[in-house]
């Protein structure tokens, strides 16, 4: 499925369903409201209800939001997060500097199995225990005693590795796709350029020379483009106008390989 590998980077990166179907939904009632609207109008609440599947009362709570929230409201809210956000804020689990507390695992109110029943709802704590020593966000201790060891529930580097891949290379191509579905567009002649170079039946035994070829190649020519791009910036004979940002994509993908 198309979704899998979006899917995987998410969870890899901290963020799950309700954070990501948050942020679709935000997206789809901001582009109905500014981008389909009839005879210049904004669209009205009941019409973008219609076309994004929404209930008006959704509809109408994530205009109140506006676009910025795309990229900042929603992906704390895991559960996972609130954890280790209330680890560091409830005046059960911190001590009395203000600092989070080493936790037994179950037994009154200062145990991590009670600081995951007051604030993740259903979640087993050992579900819970288990995805937070994977991601290095807790440790246990000898004594089994949990120690909390970061405020934020992201892998080391993911954080940046999934804001990079989200606003510059998935949200590239997507410009590129959405504009080509132009219904007035031919093709060929005014789509924009998108094409993937691929071959079935390689021996994966080879795929790390490939890669490194590919490497080579899309390094030499992400080089050269970018120095042409630079040329149009300084023409002195460009028509004055608004700017805007060009670009082309570069990357390299295996399938049937372990991601």
């Amino acid at each position: 499925m198309t979704l899998r590998p979006l899917a995987r980077a998410l969870l890899r990166s901290g963020i799950g369903y309700t954070e990501f179907a948050d942020m679709a939904k935000l997206a789809f009632v901001n582009v109905a409201a500014t981008e389909f609207g009839v005879r210049n109008r904004a669209t009205n609440n009941s019409r973008i209800a219609v076309m994004t599947g929404l209930s008006r009362k959704e509809v109408k709570r994530y205009k109140s939001l506006g676009e910025s929230a795309l990229a900042e409201d929603f992906v704390k809210e895991t559960p996972a997060s609130v954890i280790l956000q209330h680890w560091y804020s409830d005046p059960d689990f911190t001590n009395a500097n203000g600092q989070p507390r080493v936790l037994r695992f179950e037994g009154g109110i200062n145990s991590f199995s009670e600081l995951v029943a007051r604030h993740a709802g259903d979640i087993p704590p050992g579900a819970m225990r288990a995805e937070l020593k994977r991601v290095g966000a807790v440790e246990e201790l000898q004594d089994k005693t949990l120690k909390v060891c970061k405020r934020a529930y992201f892998p080391d580097g993911a954080n940046d590795r999934i804001v990079i891949f989200l606003e510059e290379v998935l949200a590239a191509a997507f410009h590129t796709a959405a504009y080509n579905c132009k219904p007035d567009l031919e093709e060929g002649v005014t789509t924009r350029f998108l094409a993937i170079a691929s071959e079935d039946g390689v021996s994966k035994k080879l795929f790390p020379e490939v890669k490194r070829h590919a490497r080579q190649e899309l390094l030499g020519l992400g080089t050269q483009f970018s120095s042409y791009l630079e040329e149009m910036k300084q023409r002195e004979d460009a028509p004055s106008g608004e700017d805007a940002q060009v670009g082309m994509g570069l990357f390299y993908y295996e399938l049937g390989t372990e991601d």
